[in-house]
């Protein structure tokens, strides 16, 4: 009787389940709205609908154009359900505007912005762009940030309205344009044009691409449908890039004949770094990066700090309300209650008869109990073992964290000299090309312009100082006034650019003396030539000079520890320290480093182990105090002990949790922010060493003290 009862609520918990499914209806209708033409930048939606992956999960799909760009898109999805857009990283401030947006999926894992400069033009880095003429792709804000990081602002631009022409910089009507890497790249090619392109993430500026979209409505009503179309997109899009030629058929025969198939074709190649379908889950997205996105646009002003993402990033596999199989579970086991009381009695009748052979049964379980208890022991043991070998790939781990910080910040350093050599090469190699026709010239000159060419080289050459873009402008007016009776002074004429150039305005009187000459253009024009070489020089020397010292410093942290033979040795604390303190460099511009090395004396260790630590201990400093105010660094011996102290100007540490902070899991930081393991794991390294770490009281800020055994 029991059985049959047990069987009939299994069937009532079966139709349960499925009562509660919600499948995709088939051929619902949604529309997907790109922001721009059709291009194989949308591949994966074309692929997706004309293979059947969207008909396969029940969805008839419907791919809009854009003519004007992303405007208005964000109000067509949100008005009614149905509705999917393709837009970029202004999304986030789109629903801090109160747009209920929600990102599905991110598609390009990089930003294919950049800023294009001509290759052989007077612009030698990022910084020469002060005072030029420069188109900017409207909400593209990651190149402006790019600007305000470098120290250029947007008023110190001639900024011109973005025609989307890449004539414009072929023809010299613009001096700088942003565009994107897979498109215009193909135009400047195609033409002949030597250019140079800047992308943002140089400066650490890393933002996603093309991202897919929808309304919160959407996701709230129709959760299936919204799942379904996502992962038949990323199908889609997997499918597009393995098979690129196919889809660029595709796109010129069915969709647009606007670009040829050798454009779509190269728009293809250069989109697989920036999307990386091998290296990347099609469609992944991080919490942090778009957390580094708000940063960014928080520094910009146009956004404040900390934005919270609830309900913005889309979780494709939500966590599933199980309320009703609990209520479900209850009542089985409401049941299987009343069921027991009703044979209570049976079974108490039966109970003296069956005492013998319960006996026999609990023996029996006891001894299987004994036997797994060997077992579960036999397992802790191992997990033990597996714990502790954790514990050394955590410290691996975390040092590959800290490489990660890292790289945005190196490849700055080592991108901008190294940029700064190849333009500064290319500008010696146009002066070595001229070299003839500016040694005929020279010889040319009569006496009187051999005097004056002598007198304006030595005045150019002896100047090592180069005005910015707004300096530069006020003194051009100024010259302009003062030779207002010389037509060689024209505001925007030759002779006065070249005054400029050259730092002949700095001869006074003397330079009447040149623009008197009927070859004025010329002197200034080959001293111009021969002081842009040697510039360029004085450019290359600095330039390699700190990309070795970066190198150096990279090369120094990362020696590893299985080149030392022999175990623990004896660590030089003041050349690991100032080797950490390079490799951070670009994250103490505002920090005052205060150093007080009392002793050389070394300590036995692990190198490795204990640049952990110290990084550990210099990234909370660094954080405590937002990068900003002072941090001491201070080594001293107190026999037997060498004592290392870090102390920084940030907020402190509240008693009331001094006493948890080296505690594992313990946190302070905000959500996402840390896992709270760094201080437990400094405090086992310097315990596996002999030492102790310790939080001291100081006025302002945190001290924290390490003390290791001397050598």
């Amino acid at each position: 009787m029991v059985g049959r009862v047990s069987t009939k609520i299994f069937y009532i918990f079966v139709c349960l389940l499925f009562l509660f499914q919600s499948p995709v209806h088939a051929s619902e209708k949604v529309t997907l709205h790109l922001k721009w033409f059709h291009q194989f930048q949308f591949a994966g939606y074309y692929a997706a609908l004309e293979k059947g992956f969207y008909r396969d999960v029940g969805l008839d799909v419907e791919i809009l154009e854009s003519t004007i760009g992303i405007k208005g898109i964000h109000e067509k999805v949100i008005r009614t359900t149905g509705q999917y857009g393709v837009g970029s990283n202004e999304l986030i401030q789109e629903r801090f505007a109160g747009k209920p947006v929600v990102v599905l999926a991110v598609i390009f894992q990089h930003s294919p912005s950049v800023l294009y400069f001509k290759k052989s033009s007077n612009i030698q880095s990022i910084h020469d762009l002060a005072g030029k003429r420069v188109m900017l792709t409207p909400r593209m804000d990651e190149i402006v940030a790019y600007l305000k990081k470098e120290g250029i602002e947007p008023g110190d631009l001639q900024l011109l309205e973005h025609r989307f022409s890449p004539n414009d910089l072929i023809q010299g009507k613009v001096d700088a344009y942003s565009g994107y890497a897979t498109t215009q790249a193909y135009d400047f090619k195609k033409a002949g044009f030597p250019y140079i392109a800047y992308s943002p993430r140089v400066a650490g500026i890393d933002f996603y691409g093309d991202n897919l979209f929808t309304s919160e409505a959407e996701v709230k009503k129709h959760p299936e449908r919204v799942k379904a179309f996502r992962e038949a997109s990323l199908r889609g899009w997997q499918y597009a890039m393995s098979h690129q030629s196919e889809i660029v058929d595709l796109i010129y025969e069915k969709y647009s004949k606007r670009n040829p198939k050798e454009r779509l074709l190269f728009e293809a190649e250069q989109m697989t770094p920036l999307i990386q379908p091998v290296l990347v889950e099609m469609g992944y997205m991080n919490p942090g990066r778009w957390k580094h996105i708000n940063e960014v646009y928080s520094e910009l002003g146009m956004l404040p700090k900390n934005l919270d993402l609830k309900g913005f990033i889309y979780d494709p596999n939500p966590k599933v309300n199980y309320d009703w199989i609990y209520y479900a579970f209850g009542i089985v086991v409401f049941s299987f209650v009343i069921i027991w009381l009703v044979q209570w009695r049976r079974l108490n009748k039966q109970y003296s008869e069956n005492l013998k052979k319960q006996v026999e049964v609990r023996t029996e379980e006891l001894k299987h109990s004994n036997e797994y208890l060997q077992v579960l022991n036999q397992s802790l043991l191992n997990t033990l073992k597996e714990l502790t070998e954790a514990q050394d790939r955590l410290l691996a781990s975390e040092k590959l964290a800290v490489l990660g910080q890292l790289s945005a910040g190196m490849a700055h350093e080592l991108n901008t000299p190294l940029g700064a050599i190849v333009s500064s090469n290319q500008s010696i190699a146009d002066f070595l090309s001229k070299i003839k026709n500016l040694i005929e010239t020279i010889i040319s000159f009569n006496k009187e312009d051999s005097l004056r060419f002598h007198k304006l080289l030595n005045q150019s050459l002896g100047n090592k100082t180069f005005l910015e873009g707004k300096e530069e402008r006020s003194l051009k007016k100024e010259l302009a006034i003062q030779y207002s009776y010389s037509n060689k002074m024209d505001l925007y004429g030759k002779h006065m650019q070249l005054v400029i150039e050259t730092g002949a305005f700095r001869l006074g009187d003397e330079l009447n003396q040149i623009l008197e000459s009927e070859n004025s253009l010329q002197l200034f024009e080959t001293v111009a030539n021969i002081s842009s070489a040697f510039r360029s020089n004085q450019i290359i020397s600095v330039a390699a000079e700190k990309a070795t010292h970066v190198i150096k410093a990279l090369k120094s942290y990362l020696i590893s520890e299985k080149e030392i033979l022999n175990g623990d040795s004896e660590v030089d604390l003041i050349f690991e320290i100032e080797t950490i303190l390079s490799l951070y460099q670009h994250k103490l511009m505002k920090v005052n480093v205060f150093r007080e090395y009392l002793t050389d004396k070394k300590p036995k260790c692990s190198k490795d182990k204990l640049n952990q630590v110290w990084i550990n201990l210099l990234n909370n400093a660094l954080q405590a105090m937002s990068y900003v105010g002072t941090l001491e660094i201070k080594i001293q011996f107190i026999e037997p002990w060498i004592k290392v102290s870090i102390t920084d100007s940030g907020t402190g540490i509240s008693d009331s949790i001094k006493s948890k902070i080296f505690d594992p899991f313990f946190t302070t930081k905000l959500g996402g922010e840390g896992m709270g393991l760094g201080l437990d794991i400094c405090k086992k390294i310097i315990l596996q060493m002999g030492g102790k770490i310790e939080l001291e009281d100081v006025p302002k800020g945190a001290c924290f003290s390490v003390w290791l055994p001397a050598a």
